[in-house]
């Protein structure tokens, strides 16, 4: 299914119809995957966290100082779980992504949630106003309009529950499902008992259950965005139950 999402991020009546389509059909695919690797019929690369490389470069630096100065530590580590969870479900399919477009898109996927920047919630989808500060943030960080427009895109499709990985790319399609992962524990059933073990350990989970329904149920997020969407849809109460929270 093709995306068409305004700037604002305010979909139209048709666009929120689509949109929960999206999450009806996401949702089963999980289900039929789910069974399908349960009876042997579809296989998952093993992942090692040791094998999961946070870039060095520059601008995978300037990002870090960005988000340490930005994010509070539960949303940052929420960020860096993002990114391993992402990194983690594209080599277990075996997709290769850059590195650095992953890092930089997951640690600031989430900046519209920060105190920073959260009044936008209000006016804008979050997710599209992260983008745009993204790619301007890039910019300012000596990358050319490709790679800063690639990192706009792939932050402003994560809360898209499917992004086609053809049309997409294999990083937007793969930190839209590492979001996710984290926020509700969905497609977890691909990466190994260990690897999750190991994540949480190094970026605890602590806090970010209630940080999580916070952003949820007391931020006023404008109608018809895609967070808005999704809290009425009881996206909040998948969290509180989101079993990534108890193992």
């Amino acid at each position: 299914m093709e995306i068409i999402l305004p700037a604002s991020g305010i979909l139209s009546k048709s666009e929120v119809q689509k949109f929960k389509l999206m999450l009806i059909q996401s949702k089963l695919l999980e289900n039929i995957n789910k069974l399908l690797s349960a009876a042997n019929l579809k296989q998952y690369t093993k992942t090692d966290y040791k094998k999961i490389i946070i870039p060095d470069s520059q601008l995978a630096k300037k990002t870090v100082e960005e988000a340490q100065e930005t994010c509070n530590p539960i949303l940052l580590y929420h960020s860096y779980r993002t990114y391993f969870w992402s990194s983690g479900l594209a080599l277990s399919e075996n997709l290769k992504v850059d590195a650095e477009l992953l890092f930089v898109s997951s640690l600031l996927h989430d900046i519209g949630l920060t105190d920073k920047h959260n009044h936008i919630c209000s006016k804008q989808c979050f997710a599209n106003y992260g983008g745009e500060f993204s790619q301007q943030f890039c910019l300012e960080h000596g990358q050319d309009l490709k790679k800063a427009s690639a990192v706009k895109q792939i932050i402003e499709l994560h809360l898209y529950p499917t992004v086609n990985k053809h049309k997409y790319g294999n990083e937007a399609y793969s930190l839209s499902k590492g979001a996710a992962m984290d926020v509700v524990g969905a497609n977890r059933f691909q990466l190994s008992k260990k690897y999750i073990e190991d994540v949480n350990r190094h970026y605890s989970r602590q806090g970010f259950k209630e940080d999580i329904l916070n952003t949820m149920e007391n931020f006023h997020h404008k109608e018809g965005t895609r967070a808005d969407i999704l809290y009425h849809m009881g996206f909040a109460k998948m969290a509180s139950k989101n079993p990534m929270n108890m193992e």
